[in-house]
């Protein structure tokens, strides 16, 4: 008898332990994350939403912050544009959020901040449940210029863009780094190379009328040649808006919901960034 009541202890308390375990949420809101960047530690942020599951797989948005979040706290990386954004309106953004910050003095497309933008996306797909086919990449200014240079360079991994007051062309302090589009071409083939090898990838662009940063011709060059190459784009520009267009862009509600619609037929396999 003593034995049968304590087999039946035992399958009480498995069974409180596995009711329990399955109740346990896993902690969600932006979250401080960790990772190895050729062999430094480097933080970044990530956005889990509040009904965040493992068992489900998710969507994910790589953001590329402004020249003004660069830095040592990785939490300015959610301060500006689309982590503003979710935290006004959180059940606009049924997704992972992905937040790299880039050291103070460097660019998007310089090999460092590259190497951190890319790796803290593969991070976040061994670590959490992603859908890989529905990965899209955003940025605004500094990011918007990294949003062109990385979609270019990486065009297999993105299952859409959503580039907001960036440049193409080099300038405002970008660098054009070895190996890219804005490395090997100037003038109007700059943008008709961007264009050829972006075309693939359903795109928005949206831009300030009165940017006083980052000319509206570059998101007008683009929308232009993209248009040339057939490719799938949405073009807003906001009239009397200055460089932050990005407010305005992320509360778009048709502009979300046509990001969050996008998927490829087949997903990429996020191997370690090389």
């Amino acid at each position: 008898m003593y034995h049968v009541k304590y087999s039946l202890l035992l399958v009480f308390i498995c069974h409180i332990s596995n009711a329990f375990s399955a109740t346990q949420s896993v902690v969600t809101g932006f979250v401080d994350q960790s990772m190895m960047v050729n062999n430094q530690s480097v933080d970044y942020q990530v956005y889990l939403p509040k009904n965040y599951q493992a068992q489900q797989n998710w969507p994910v948005i790589l953001f590329l912050h402004g020249a003004g979040e660069r830095g040592e706290n990785p939490l300015l990386a959610t301060e500006v544009g689309l982590g503003r954004a979710i935290r006004l309106n959180p059940e606009e953004y049924p997704a992972i959020g992905v937040f790299p910050q880039c050291p103070s003095g460097e660019w998007w497309s310089s090999p460092e901040c590259e190497d951190i933008a890319l790796n803290s996306l593969y991070e976040v797909a061994k670590k959490f449940s992603i859908d890989n086919k529905r990965v899209y990449l955003t940025g605004i200014s500094m990011g918007g210029y990294g949003a062109w240079h990385l979609a270019s360079k990486k065009p297999e991994l993105w299952s859409a863009l959503y580039v907001i007051s960036g440049r193409v062309k080099p300038g405002g302090g970008h660098v054009a780094a070895n190996n890219s589009v804005a490395k090997s071409y100037r003038g109007e083939a700059l943008y008709e190379m961007t264009a050829k090898a972006v075309a693939h990838i359903p795109i928005w662009i949206a831009h300030g009328e009165k940017d006083e940063v980052v000319p509206v011709s570059e998101s007008r060059q683009m929308y232009k040649y993209l248009q040339l190459e057939n490719a799938q784009v949405n073009y807003s520009e906001f009239s009397k808006t200055w460089h932050n267009a990005w407010d305005k862009a992320y509360a778009n509600g048709k502009a979300i919901s046509w990001l969050f619609s996008q998927h490829k037929d087949k997903g990429v396999f996020f191997a370690a960034h090389k």
